[in-house]
């Protein structure tokens, strides 16, 4: 859905036609207004408009001088000039300006209404092509470094490798089910550890293309940077007949030499790890773990070091449970609210530890997973500023302060029907704010029906962006909010026709009409009848 702005001198005109016609039925789904050429550049700046109606003749700045200003600094806007001068001037400057359309008032609402909608199609049909195979494929050329480097970190999280197959092909990876590969890890140090980021991230790809050059000949070479600041470094030989000890002892040589030129041409020390050797994609997380378990155990703080580990994988369990740590964790899903997936998260932690322990005693497992779920419901609970009394059942409450569980079954119920209690009182509490948005946005309407009520000036009292607002308040009611604005000012003008002996031009100021002539073609188009019909019928 796009976004429109209306500019004329006469408030009239713009709230007529932000009110009259269907915006959303021409794909608008919010309506600026504006009423003068310097208040309209402004919105340019605060929206991301896409559409721009404005009148020719304005005080100050003139309908073509405003659009002459939006064409130099937002090209991609589209521009309906809409003017009660029919000069051929006017619209040859128009032409030159390339403006959509030029349309004489009063135009009829079938008119405004194809204009807007073929201008609505034409900008449709633009991004569409932007988003066309040939410029898709040139966006991931460009970022193909960026997106194997996220592909490999979701490898060594133990992510879904449904569709790794697919996204090896599209990255134009040489990597497929079954390879040996082997990895090495390369931690940054010195100079390179103080550097800001945008410098350490270009010694990040001098260290990547120095391993490259000197590997290429032998391996297939595949790398990112992971949570832990270390370059990461999937390889897999080009010849498969290289394995065993030998292959082992050519990579510990090439790592080496990695170290050792890192260090002469970029003046700065690494420490490089040569880790196991496994499955891919099966082993690459356990190889990845094992690697950083031994970086932590092997090198510690130590500076330039070069370490080889040869033990084999760990087939054994491990005690800790990883799916508690992995990314994203359980703080950052409540954090931004997706409660689904932290559910899931929470029965794939305990279908992990129960895949992993089968029968064994997980007391200890269980003491952990407690710890962690207890402390990220508490977390999420005082941050948003409540008790755990306030928003827990005493009896999920108690188990706070006295843990009652023997099975992981039982501990997996307890956080699912904690989490069900935080998810209930962050729907209320939206359900809540979005009541006390919508009762704040019609008594502003009440109290300035006859002012500028705007989608955008009603927005700016509330302190919502008007898109965000829109929403809402079309969600809490069933209603566009434009439309309730239209329809409060009607039914307003139709009570006052019938209580009160005011004139129509005195009505038509009380709900917002300056200009009695639109205020009494509104009128007709809501009612069927012109005011003063309507007066005549409720006398009679």
């Amino acid at each position: 859905m796009l976004q429109l702005l209306l500019v004329d001198d006469e408030r009239s005109v713009v709230e007529t036609l932000a009110e009259t016609i269907p915006w959303e039925e021409c794909g608008i789904s919010v309506v600026h207004e504006a009423l003068s050429g310097p208040i309209a550049l402004q919105i340019m700046e605060d929206h991301a408009v896409d559409i721009v109606i404005t009148d020719i003749k304005m005080p100050g700045m003139s309908g073509i001088e405003l659009i002459t200003a939006i064409n130099s600094k937002w090209p991609h806007v589209r521009t309906i000039l809409l003017t009660g001068y029919a000069d051929f001037d006017y619209a040859k400057q128009a032409i030159v300006q390339n403006t959509f359309d030029y349309l004489l008032k009063p135009v009829s609402d079938e008119d405004l209404i194809d204009s807007v909608e073929r201008v609505v199609k034409q900008i449709k049909e633009k991004w569409e092509e932007v988003a066309s195979y040939r410029k898709t494929l040139y966006t991931l050329n460009e970022n193909l470094p960026l997106l194997r480097a996220n592909t490999l970190n979701e490898l060594l999280r133990g992510s879904n490798q449904s569709t790794l197959a697919d996204k090896l092909a599209l990255l134009e990876l040489p990597f497929a089910a079954g390879d040996q590969v082997c990895m090495m890890l390369i931690r940054m140090e010195e100079r390179f550890a103080e550097m800001p980021g945008q410098d350490s991230a270009l010694m990040e790809y001098a260290i990547c293309n120095i391993t490259s050059e000197i590997m290429q000949n032998d391996y297939h070479i595949w790398h990112a940077r992971d949570a832990h600041d270390y370059i990461v470094i999937l390889v897999k030989p080009r010849n498969p007949a290289v394995a065993g000890a030998g292959a082992r002892s050519l990579l510990e040589r090439y790592a080496a030499q990695i170290q050792t030129n890192v260090q002469n041409y970029l003046k700065g020390a690494i420490s490089v790890l040569v880790g196991g050797q496994g499955t891919f994609p099966g082993q690459v997380k356990e190889i990845y773990e094992h690697a950083v378990t031994s970086m932590r155990r092997k090198m510690g703080h130590g500076k330039g070091l070069f370490v080889t580990t040869q033990e084999a994988l760990d087939s054994s369990p491990m005690n800790t449970v990883w799916s508690l740590y992995e990314p994203p964790t359980l703080i950052s899903l409540l954090d931004a609210g997706r409660f689904d997936d932290v559910e899931a998260k929470i029965r794939h932690i305990f279908r992990d530890m129960l895949e992993t322990n089968g029968e064994q005693d997980m007391s200890e497992q269980l003491i952990e997973a407690y710890h962690v779920l207890a402390g990220a419901f508490s977390y999420i609970i005082h941050k948003n500023g409540k008790l755990l009394s306030s928003v827990l059942s005493p009896e999920a409450l108690k188990f706070f302060h006295a843990p009652a569980y023997t099975t992981a079954a039982q501990l997996m119920e307890w956080s699912i029907r904690i989490l069900q209690g935080i998810r209930e009182d962050a729907d209320q509490e939206l359900k809540d704010n979005h009541s006390t948005i919508v009762r704040a946005v019609r008594s502003f309407i009440d109290a300035n029906l006859a002012k500028d009520v705007s989608l955008p000036a009603i927005a700016d009292h509330v302190h919502l962006h008007p898109v965000y607002l829109s929403k809402i308040y079309k969600a809490e009611t069933g209603e566009p909010l434009t439309e309730y604005v239209y329809r409060l000012r009607m039914e307003k003008a139709a009570f006052l026709l019938r209580t009160t002996p005011s004139k129509v031009f005195e009505i038509a100021e009380i709900v917002g009409y300056n200009n009695t002539a639109y205020f009494i073609r509104v009128f007709k188009k809501f009612f069927d009848v012109t005011p003063q019909e309507y007066r005549d019928d409720e006398g009679r």
